[in-house]
């Protein structure tokens, strides 16, 4: 699996990453999401963000996701962090 996230402050992206997941062969979807999101928070230097039901269904529905700045536990510099599956 391969996660991408943007950073994005007003209208303008801020920083852009990508990560592939470690986990080994036949690991679950959920394991490879988590282990991408947490690679990729810690490659921006952000808050791994509290993830709600809303952000599952997004996911479902669409293959991309949004965290506004209140679904982080410390203040961020940034607006919204944009999640999206670019390879399962």
């Amino acid at each position: 699996m391969i996660l991408g996230a943007r950073l994005v402050k007003g209208h303008k992206t801020v920083s852009r990453n990508s990560f592939a997941d470690t986990c080994a062969p036949g690991a679950g979807f959920r394991d490879k999401l988590e282990n991408c999101l947490i690679g990729l928070c810690k490659d921006a230097d952000v808050p791994v963000p509290i993830w709600l039901s809303r952000n599952s269904t997004e996911l479902a529905r669409f293959r991309k996701t949004n965290f506004f700045a209140d679904q982080f536990t410390e203040t961020v510099p940034f607006d919204r962090f944009e999640l999206t599956i670019v390879e399962i």
